[in-house]
């Protein structure tokens, strides 16, 4: 079974290195659609794909036009023309009128959307057709792929890794893997590699003659190693040999325990060239990698950051935010954030607190983008250089306390400890500035209005 789901995820990954197709021939996989899941193998040189029934290839869509597009072999080559259709021919979600085609490639004729391979690759898996996967959201061909291969193996026992920049989302989708899985009654732990000194992390792992391991606490659960990438190579060995065993040894006793858990890992800084470069076991890799799924960065999916802004501002108090205009908009979609979903996250909520507006943008928020910088700012010309800096760091301050109290509920241990702030100076602010922290204790009204904490497991990082 698990050889099964490797072969069929690794179907979905585009090699940008993929050799080339030679002349036997290509495949096209309808991935929506009336013809969704249909596989058309074309042999012949010259190609007409369209609505038309005296089209080679007949894709029965309003979108489509009578004779929508030609592709044609050119030595080991295959050059895709439109032929001056309605809506438009797409590569990859770019509109073209002529291009040449690739394995792997995403062909868009209107609405519908065919895969280009070769005649000899595998069975194609298709994209779900939901928009989400558990609290992880996305519209984009590239999560609903993950969404497509996550919906046949979330049931399963395969061990599955998640590998993606940090703030993408991967630990939301190790907790959605749980919760669709058989074993979502049982538990669910997670432990930190990265973030723990390795004589700590094995007992934390393993257990101690008087306390239990994470091993232990998962059985008939999840178990997840967060940040795997950074496990410490002495421990590397012994992970191995627990995962291959199913057993574990508490540290200073001699009996083994059996164990029954479901393992997931996730991983920041590419789990591949950590085996090249001999930083992680190659046989603890296979391990984990049964599935591997590469989450994608924001900046590559840049489509659904219309939905997670939406998403997000959902989460805050009524009245308190509006919506980003078509130039705000623009800005938010070409940035570039590398804090990915994350720092999206951050800014839809700083912009309700910090804008004068409420309008979500980056130039509100302090994001360095281009346009940040460019953005012209209005002054009092009666205040000196002085005043001027006095009189914005004075609504800063007032502002920020009131955003940090309310993500904190009112606790203003909680506050200190996120802002990274003494305690009796966040208590001289709050007095400097007449700010009561009990007025946004949770299920108070004033302005926090409810709003919950950002650690709600019903909203996407993805």
């Amino acid at each position: 079974m698990a050889h099964e789901i490797e072969a069929a995820v690794d179907s979905t990954v585009v090699q940008d290195d993929a050799e080339p197709m030679r002349h036997s021939g290509f495949r096209l996989v309808v991935l929506n659609g009336e013809l969704r899941g249909r596989e058309i193998d074309v042999t012949q040189d010259v190609v007409q794909l369209g609505k038309s029934r005296q089209c080679d290839v007949v894709l029965p869509d309003e979108s489509v036009s009578r004779i929508h597009a030609e592709i044609r072999r050119q030595g080991d080559s295959y050059r895709v023309l439109d032929q001056q259709s309605t809506n438009g021919m797409f590569i990859g979600g770019v509109r073209v009128s002529d291009g040449f085609l690739r394995p792997g490639d995403v062909l868009g004729l209107g609405k519908v959307q065919v895969r280009f391979m070769p005649r000899d690759s595998r069975v194609e898996l298709l994209p779900s057709e939901a928009d989400s996967f558990g609290p992880v959201c996305g519209r984009s061909l590239a999560m609903r792929k993950i969404f497509g291969v996550l919906e046949r193996v979330a049931g399963a026992e395969a061990t599955i890794l998640l590998d993606g920049e940090t703030g993408t989302g991967k630990a939301l989708l190790a907790r959605a893997i749980h919760d669709m899985s058989p074993r979502r009654d049982g538990p669910f732990v997670v432990v930190d590699c990265g973030g723990t000194a390795a004589a700590q992390l094995e007992v934390e792992l393993f257990g101690h003659e008087d306390r239990r391991g994470a091993f232990e606490l998962a059985h008939g659960g999840t178990l997840v190693f967060d940040d795997i990438g950074e496990l410490p190579a002495d421990l590397q060995p012994k992970l191995t040999r627990a995962l291959e065993n199913g057993k574990v040894r508490r540290h200073g006793v001699t009996d083994e325990l059996e164990v029954d858990i479901r393992v997931l890992a996730t991983a920041s800084r590419g789990l591949r060239e950590q085996v090249k470069s001999g930083e992680f076991r190659e046989d603890l890799y296979f391990l984990l990698a049964v599935v591997h799924i590469e989450v994608p960065a924001l900046r590559d999916r840049r489509e659904d950051i219309p939905m997670l802004i939406d998403q997000f501002s959902r989460r805050l108090p009524p009245g308190m935010w509006r919506a980003p205009g078509p130039e705000a908009m623009a800005r938010l979609v070409g940035y570039d954030w590398p804090g990915n979903v994350r720092e999206l996250r951050n800014v839809v909520e700083r912009s309700a607190y910090l804008s004068p507006d409420g309008v979500i943008d980056l130039i509100t928020t302090g994001n360095l983008g281009r346009a940040g910088r460019e953005q012209q700012v209005a002054f009092d010309p009666t205040l000196t250089f002085r005043e001027q800096k006095e009189r914005a760091v004075e609504l800063f301050e007032e502002t920020y306390l009131n955003w940090l109290l309310q993500r904190a509920e009112g606790n203003i241990s909680r506050a200190a400890r996120e802002a990274d702030m003494d305690r009796k100076y966040l208590h001289k602010l709050l007095r400097r500035y007449g700010i009561d922290a009990k007025q946004f204790a949770a299920g108070r009204g004033g302005a926090a209005g409810g709003h919950s904490d950002n650690s709600d497991p019903g909203v996407s990082l993805a």
